[in-house]
């Protein structure tokens, strides 16, 4: 039947007028008229579709007659809509890059899944090109990924976009017609900030100000191990809380300083809603880090991208240590099964759940040596299975990091987008002037020079074979004073700040436009607002990202997984050519 001909067999139902309707809708007389006439018809996604079947079950109870309940009605309205979607394309776009960014679906899977060329789908992901049928491909795109999702523990975080409860997407079909509703729908999406709001926490960091914020120098690590039995059994989610608390007493109790190996894909919702739970959680873990612990933490990556990027914002205190090695499991994991692995030279804890059902799960703390050292040798084969998310260096770390960014920089273009500025950029006569200026003490300069002259060679290779795009800030003369940038000397581990004068500064920018005009390969970019103050960052080509911090600590992340380095490739801060 058709949307005009049901509609009038639903007013001939409920005994009513067009008047009525229109009155009851909220929907003019004149828009009535032209949906019973079939001249026009309401969206599938629209207000109006929603507002009519609303008004028809309202009028229907005032009368006392019975057609249906309003999600009836609304479903057999929307069924007759021969345009299913009337989608906005811009609008489309936009939610689908979203959707699929939030879900951290590669083009390749969404083409393998919809059985599509790969570069057909490239082109209209960048909006280069338009599908044949924008319907049938959003049906075809909301057909796979309900497939893919359905009956996952990813559902509540894909509920929570779609703006329904879990319910409405517990079935296949369901989840599928939430997410043609979502990608046609003319809300526009929200943006996603957990990227830049990582970013901004990793800036503005200042590790002894946390440490002093957490009273880290008060904390005593006590001497006397808890009474626990060799085996101990938790069931549900309290206890599961109480098991960890009791693995890192263990833990930390213990004379032994051996590494720990820590994995769990367990939801943490539940968890995180008792509030004593991650005060207890974090003085643990910072108490196994006072003790000297270094712990290899496998993350569960395998969850929508602003999860992610949450989850490991929490981290960053903990990153800045030094004593934590970061890893991700590169498959996705089974979507039904939920596991935690804690291992540590003295203690063993293990727990398995169903997805959706973790208070049905049951948790063992092992401490006999037979269980330890069997529960170490699985969570070795685990870790072998892991990749680096990051390598994380310190200064105790320099000559490796030296290392591996040389190796890095080796056959590849390159984006730097900089707070401060790189020193191998200037001419070596500015940099000295600058030093001298800066009253910079005798080893700091000879650090700084023998950096410098070591860093050239490695430059110039680099310019004559591949392409470096440098977006530098360019704050002018009235906003420098609250802003100004420096040397960017992170290199070095010097966690110090040599700033620039602002006719400094404009010497620096002089001598880069002249770089500029005798090397094809360098392209320069200004941002007259940086939104950084303390962090550079650098995109080798598509294998690494390596994010510099300057200060407090100094400390460099060279990145590895896929899904953050292309959220640093589209991460795009404003700039402006001057």
């Amino acid at each position: 039947m058709k949307f005009n001909e049901q509609l009038s067999t639903y007013l001939h139902s409920v005994s009513a007028t067009q008047k009525e309707l229109a009155e009851c809708s909220g929907l003019s007389t004149a828009t009535i008229s032209r949906f019973r006439s079939g001249k026009r018809e309401p969206a599938y996604n629209s207000k109006e579709l929603e507002d009519l079947a609303r008004a028809l079950t309202d009028l229907a109870e005032k009368k006392q007659i019975p057609i249906g309940s309003f999600e009836e009605v609304y479903q057999t309205l929307r069924d007759s809509v021969e345009d299913l979607l009337r989608v906005d394309h811009d609008v489309f776009l936009g939610n689908l890059n979203y959707l699929l960014k939030y879900l951290g679906v590669r083009n390749t899977e969404l083409a393998g899944g919809i059985h599509s060329d790969l570069s057909h789908v490239s082109r209209i992901l960048a909006g280069t090109s338009n599908p044949g049928n924008t319907n049938i491909f959003i049906h075809e795109v909301a057909t796979y990924l309900a497939m893919r999702y359905s009956g996952s523990s990813e559902l509540e975080s894909i509920a929570k976009l779609l703006g329904v409860n879990t319910s409405e997407i517990s079935t296949s079909a369901g989840l599928r017609d939430h997410i043609v509703y979502y990608l046609g729908s003319h809300a526009h999406t929200e943006t996603d900030d957990s990227f830049p709001r990582f970013l901004a926490a990793l800036d503005t960091f200042d590790l002894n100000d946390y440490l002093k914020s957490v009273h880290f120098d008060e904390i005593k690590v006590p001497s006397s191990i808890p009474h626990l039995p060799t085996r101990k059994e938790y069931y549900g989610i309290k206890k599961m809380m109480e098991s960890e608390i009791d693995f890192m007493k263990t833990t930390v109790l213990s004379k032994s300083n051996e590494d720990c190996i820590l994995y769990s894909d367990m939801p943490l919702e539940e968890m995180a809603s008792d509030p004593e739970f991650p005060k207890k959680y974090m003085l643990g873990m910072a108490l196994m880090l006072k003790k000297g612990l270094h712990l290899h933490q496998i993350h569960d990556v395998n969850r929508p991208f602003p999860e992610m990027m949450l989850g490991l914002e929490s981290w960053i205190p903990l990153y800045m240590t030094g004593q934590i090695s970061p890893y991700y499991l590169p498959t996705s994991q089974n979507q039904v099964f939920l596991h935690f692995l804690k291992v540590s030279g003295v203690a063993a804890l293990e727990g398995t759940a169903i997805a959706g059902h973790q208070a049905s799960g049951r948790y063992v703390l092992y401490r006999s040596k037979e269980d330890v050292k069997h529960y170490q040798v699985r969570a070795k084969q685990l870790l072998s299975k892991a990749h680096p998310l990051m390598d994380i260096y310190r200064q105790d770390k320099a000559e490796l990091f030296h290392k591996k960014q040389r190796q890095a920089f080796a056959g590849s273009s390159c984006k730097i987008i900089c707070s401060n500025l790189p020193v191998y950029f200037l001419p070596e006569e500015l940099l000295l002037g600058v030093l001298e200026r800066a009253k910079a003490n005798r080893k700091n300069r000879a650090a700084i020079l023998q950096y410098y002259r070591s860093s050239q060679d490695v430059l110039q290779t680099l310019l004559r074979e591949h392409t470096v795009h440098l977006v530098v800030p360019a704050p002018d003369a009235a906003s420098f004073e609250s802003g100004a940038p420096g040397l960017a000397l992170a290199d070095l581990f010097l966690d110090k700040e040599i700033s620039l004068t602002y006719e400094e500064y404009a010497a620096c920018i002089k001598a880069l436009r002249k770089m500029e005009e005798e090397n094809e390969n360098l392209q320069l970019e200004f941002d007259p607002s940086p939104i950084f103050h303390h962090i550079n960052i650098c995109i080798i080509g598509d294998k690494s990202v390596i994010v510099s911090k300057e200060k407090s600590p100094t400390i460099h992340f060279v990145i590895h997984h896929k899904k953050m380095i292309r959220a640093f490739r589209n991460f795009i801060p404003p700039i402006v050519d001057k």
